[in-house]
């Protein structure tokens, strides 16, 4: 695929950061560009940056200033666009709830599976979107039996383990809409399904970054309780904001070990059909007017 942004840094690496990480600091920044998707604006522009001797497409989820609501995001914009960059693995940041004994507050955690429950969000690259002179995609059926790449996974394990960082190595995380946080009936009832956290992005990036035949993992800090299983209060949003502040240096010593461990022979599981994917990727950009 030919690079739209000639004279960037080539890059395979990308990384999303969730609630409280809306910058990589001390990263060297190379170049910041706006990407135009079929699929309209990304979350905000993306930063190339080196970390740990890697070349690094930063992207924040909520916008530079969490100004985006989850249930808001363009998860579709946000992962075309790192797509079309180059890149090829994903290492996402994200503060969810714990659900049960052993998720608690400080602990991070490496999901492996999750469970959808949100609702009208677009969460397929292949909905029969068509444009002139590009061949359709088709019907297309992704495999999503283990929605995160493994290989990304165990190098974050072992980042958690080398920072001696409490931590849970699998966990089951429901997604909610959002933005509120659930009732305590909503709370009992997933934790009754196999839920171990609970989150409002984690659904549906894994699934379309897979769609791209990109890899995908996330890094996941647990910041309360949810609705105070453990006889803690339940959680406020200023809860949540203070704990992510605290544990920022954790957040970003983790993925930077992570990234340095990502080798230039990484490919990710070819779950869709390549020639599906190239059809997708080849949409034309819609430009958005600046300030629109």
């Amino acid at each position: 695929m030919d690079r739209p942004f000639p004279g960037t840094p080539h890059t395979r690496i990308g990384i999303i950061g969730g609630s409280g990480t809306y910058r990589l600091p001390g990263a060297t920044v190379r170049a910041t560009v706006d990407v135009d998707t079929p699929y309209g604006r990304p979350s905000g522009p993306v930063t190339f940056a080196d970390v740990a001797g890697q070349s690094v497409a930063f992207l924040p989820r909520h916008g530079g200033e969490h100004s985006l609501p989850p249930q808001k995001i363009n998860y579709r914009a946000n992962l075309w666009a790192l797509k079309s960059l180059g890149v090829e693995a994903i290492l996402s940041s994200s503060a969810v709830g714990g659900l049960r004994e052993g998720f608690g507050p400080g602990t991070f955690v490496v999901t492996d599976q999750l469970i959808d429950r949100t609702w009208g969000r677009a969460d397929t690259f292949f909905d029969g979107t068509a444009a002139d002179g590009v061949a359709p995609a088709g019907v297309q059926h992704l495999p999503a039996s283990e929605p995160f790449c493994p290989t990304l996974r165990s190098h974050l394990h072992a980042a958690l383990a080398a920072h001696r960082l409490p931590n849970a190595p699998q966990g089951t995380v429901v997604v909610i809409n959002g933005p509120r946080f659930s009732t305590r009936a909503e709370s009992q009832w997933y934790v009754s399904g196999g839920a171990d956290i609970i989150s409002m992005t984690q659904y549906p990036e894994p699934v379309l970054a897979a769609e791209l035949n990109m890899g995908f993992a996330n890094l996941a800090f647990v910041t309360d309780s949810d609705t105070g299983h453990d006889g803690s209060e339940p959680v406020t949003a200023g809860a949540v904001f203070a704990r992510l502040k605290n544990a920022q240096e954790s957040v970003l010593a983790v993925l930077e070990t992570a990234v340095a461990a990502i080798s230039d022979g990484y490919s990710a599981r070819p779950l869709m059909d390549q020639e599906a994917v190239r059809r997708i990727m080849a949409l034309p950009p819609v430009r958005v007017a600046a300030g629109a």
